[in-house]
């Protein structure tokens, strides 16, 4: 009997340990949860950027590069390109400025006599006429200096400097002196002139110049 109960309470204290063992194991399981979660959530914090990427504007506190697709589809279209002034556009005149030594010098004009806005550059072409006809007489007009583009509106005036040496400059064998009724003046870029008349002598030898012009301006 005594060896009896000796076995029962063995048994006993045997299944208690075994019951505290398995709670244990339990409690670690769920314990680990807490820290699991705690994974996903660091994992969750690392897949979202902490600040905007380079190729973001506001990264690198510029702009936006402007590219010719943005520029086109962005900005209001591009005004018309002005036309050239045509002969028929333009009126031809001419206004002395002073007189020194065995020279004259004046301005041909180019007046915008058209409806609309029109552009000029270059130095067009100007010599001597005469013989009631429009002859030329002596060469063309030298060019000096250079040239730019402009813009005229209705009623603009464009100008051209011009200076004349006296035919009187020349021995008459050289010069051929002949009288001259004008000029005529070629608009830039026209093959179509206008007279404008300025009566003097002029020098029939194309060999002697007596003539020269700026671009207008």
């Amino acid at each position: 009997m005594r060896h009896a109960r000796l076995m029962v309470v063995v048994v006993g204290i045997l299944g208690v340990l075994a019951v505290g063992g398995c709670g244990s194991t339990m409690d670690g399981a769920v314990d680990a949860s807490p820290s699991a979660s705690g994974t996903a959530d660091s994992t969750s914090q690392s897949s979202t950027p902490s600040s905007p990427t380079q190729s973001s504007p506001a990264a690198t506190g510029g702009s936006p590069v402007r590219t010719e697709s943005s520029a086109s589809s962005s900005d209001p279209a591009a005004d018309p390109v002005t036309p050239k002034c045509a002969n028929t556009d333009l009126k031809a005149g001419y206004r002395p400025t002073e007189a020194g030594a065995g020279s004259r010098f004046g301005e041909i004009t180019l007046t915008n006599v058209s409806d609309h806005a029109c552009s000029l550059g270059g130095f067009g072409g100007l010599s001597y006429v005469g013989g009631g006809d429009g002859t030329q007489v002596g060469a063309p007009a030298r060019r000096e200096g250079s040239w730019r583009r402009i813009i005229m509106k209705p009623g603009q005036v464009a100008v051209s400097a011009v200076a004349e040496s006296t035919a009187q400059n020349y021995p008459a064998s050289d010069c051929k002196p002949t009288k001259v009724d004008g000029f005529r003046v070629y608009v830039p870029d026209s093959y179509d002139s206008q007279f404008v008349r300025h009566e003097t002598t002029g020098c029939a030898d194309k060999n002697v110049s007596l003539l020269s012009h700026r671009a207008f301006h």
